[in-house]
């Protein structure tokens, strides 16, 4: 009796989460963290000036395979002590918006299409499995989110 409890208790929560999505059409759906290194290019303009940027993860919620999301950069410009002027520091906040969408292939032998866009500039990629994709621009620069 109990197995048959069981088994019967399994088939309704299976056709119950059928019928309230659980059919996983969406697999990419979900929480990311979205990074875009290009944000934050760390250089040096002189030997008496050196910039260095800060540029943690965003969230990004994907959604019916597309999401958007803001990526904050925060850059500190110091310059060196020359001749009686002592050095100095400033720092930028740098952003950009990005919109993802995730297009799958039909046939398991391909991967699944990354494109993405990060203000303005087109990157396309594909997805490395259901939590990692990346994106790379003409420039040669990534965007890349990860679970």
């Amino acid at each position: 009796m109990r197995i048959k409890t069981s088994l019967l208790a399994g088939l309704i929560i299976s056709i119950f989460l059928a019928a309230c999505g659980g059919d996983n059409t969406n697999p990419y759906d979900g929480t990311w963290a979205l990074v875009y290194p290009a944000l934050s290019k760390q250089s040096s303009v002189s030997s008496t000036q050196s910039t260095i940027c800060s540029n943690p993860p965003a969230t990004i919620i994907i959604q019916n395979n597309s999401g958007t999301g803001t990526v904050t950069a925060s850059c500190t410009t110091t310059v060196a002590a020359t001749s009686g002027v002592k050095s100095t520091s400033y720092t930028q906040a740098t952003y950009a918006n990005i919109a993802v969408t995730i297009t799958a292939k039909p046939d398991v032998t391909s991967k699944d299409i990354f494109n993405a866009t990060a203000n303005g500039v087109p990157f396309t990629g594909q997805c490395l499995s259901t939590v990692s994709c990346s994106g790379t621009s003409t420039a040669g620069d990534t965007v890349t989110i990860t679970r």
